[in-house]
């Protein structure tokens, strides 16, 4: 693996990232916040040290396993330099725990009262979300000056399963557009329910991101408005669906759908959608009954709650610590997640339906001679056996990964199911929190960063890097 090659394209990550710093910059000047100082040296660094990383090394041609090693360091990478302008108040295990959360588009926050912070770093705070929703690998292809098989390596890694056009170029900058599109519309559609412009800027990051970064203590409650209320949920599932299938509905790929009936049919159609309404139905209603007699809204805040964990946003309106209940179905919805190929965390549905339908694929096989072809189907596309073995080890080494950290939080002191809610939270990309993440010590932080890095990137990137320093110790060790 060439570790040069590899540090050059970190290097081009980083000067993005300085580059974006300088809009929180701009931010900061014209609301006159005196906090553009740390945005300019956050700046520097990062474009500084990434121009030199990118100039000293040469690129080459990445396989898979190298591209991965790219997504794995970047996010780390990123949310180190990200942290900088944190540094002011905050400790530095706190400033980078912040900037990890923005970056992964958790929402674990250790600022209790963010009320407290100059605009500029509450809208930095909510950008990193954003950036991280695009993925800053997506905005890195879609600079790059040429397109090829290091490019497609670097989307795959980022999670992305299925191309939007046959260049990826063209698939990132379809992407981008339509993450765009929704962006311009959530915060005109926030400003018509009432917001305020920095406040409808602001949710509209956290939310087509789905992070849920909000910029009060009380999250959504603060705002104690149906509306928008309303608002957030469409760009929530907005930001969980499959950009593939939002291209499908609005992209160029409409054209081969001629009528909206058409487009809603294509929708309802596909299994994601169905698994994604169903369970938000049933746990809208579940969540209605154990509300009842706790929330002022029971329906309002079950249905809202739901949603907010079954796309892993996390924003809230209703204090949930405590109640055993809706932390438990909580708990199920935010280990599931959204559509694959979206800014949504978790298990993915997909991937849920696929194990749901296993069981009587399996049965069904064990019934029929050893030769006999047996093809596994989930709607019209065809699941070959090393994809579900794949599929099979991913959500095993996830729940292995949650009962681990789950116990390590509770040898820090924490309730069974506080720890187990943390822990699927933070891994699940969601924010919803039933602790004081701020009186954490540090430890359970940095544990909590590890549950984000790895559910932002879902698992297999991290472990490819592992396995590369690993292995080059070795390499080395023998020489």
């Amino acid at each position: 693996m060439d570790f040069r090659s590899i540090l050059s394209y970190i290097g081009v990550v980083l000067e993005i990232i300085g580059v974006l710093t300088l809009l929180p910059l701009v931010v900061s000047l014209i609301y006159g916040d005196g906090f553009y100082l740390l945005f300019m040296l956050g700046a520097a660094v990062s474009f500084s040290i990434g121009a030199i990383l990118d100039r000293s090394f040469a690129k080459t041609e990445l396989n898979l396993g190298s591209a991965m090693v790219i997504t794995a360091l970047s996010f780390i990478v990123i949310s180190l330099f990200g942290s900088i302008p944190y540094m002011f108040y905050l400790s530095p295990v706190d400033a980078v725990f912040e900037s990890v959360s923005g970056f992964t588009t958790t929402g674990l926050s250790v600022v209790n009262v963010p009320e407290t912070f100059p605009v500029s770093l509450l809208f930095w705070r909510s950008f990193t979300q954003w950036i991280g929703g695009i993925g800053v690998l997506v905005i890195f292809l879609m600079l790059m000056s040429s397109a090829g098989i290091s490019s497609y390596y670097l989307y795959k890694a980022e999670g992305a399963t299925e191309k939007l056009e046959a260049s990826v170029k063209h698939s990132v900058k379809k992407m981008f557009k339509i993450f765009g599109f929704y962006t311009i519309i959530g915060i005109i559609l926030l400003a018509l329910a009432g917001l305020p412009a920095l406040d409808a800027v602001l949710l509209t990051f956290s939310s087509v991101s789905t992070g849920g970064f909000a910029p009060y203590a009380a999250s959504v409650a603060a705002y104690d408005s149906m509306w928008v209320e309303i608002v957030l949920i469409f760009l929530m599932i907005c930001g969980a669906t499959s950009f593939f299938m939002h291209d499908r509905l609005i992209g160029r790929a409409r054209s081969r759908l001629k009528t909206i009936g058409q487009r809603v049919v294509l929708y309802t159609k596909n299994p994601e959608t169905k698994m994604f309404w169903c369970l938000a139905a049933l746990f809208s209603i579940l969540l209605w009954l154990a509300f009842s007699g706790i929330a002022a809204e029971p329906v309002r805040a079950g249905i809202f709650q739901s949603v907010s964990a079954i796309t892993t946003t996390g924003f809230s309106t209703v204090d949930i610590t405590g109640m055993q209940a809706p932390m438990f179905l909580l708990i199920i919805l935010m280990i599931i997640g959204g559509y694959a190929g979206s800014t949504a965390g978790g298990i993915k549905l997909v991937r849920v339906g696929i194990i749901a339908k296993s069981f009587a694929w399996v049965s069904k096989k064990m019934s029929y001679p050893i030769e006999a072809v047996m093809p596994f189907k989930l709607g019209k596309k065809t699941i070959r056996e090393h994809e579900l073995s794949m599929v099979f080890l991913f959500v095993c080494m996830y729940l292995v990964m949650l009962v681990v950290t789950g116990t390590i939080m509770m040898f820090l002191g924490y309730t069974p199911l506080d720890s187990f809610f943390m822990v699927s939270s933070a891994q699940g990309t969601v924010g919803f929190s039933t602790v004081d993440i701020a009186a954490m010590v540090w430890q359970g932080k940095v544990m909590l960063m590890v549950n984000m890095l790895l559910g932002r990137l879902e698992i297999f990137p991290f472990l490819v890097l592992i396995y590369a320093l690993v292995n080059a110790g070795t390499e080395r060790d023998r020489y």
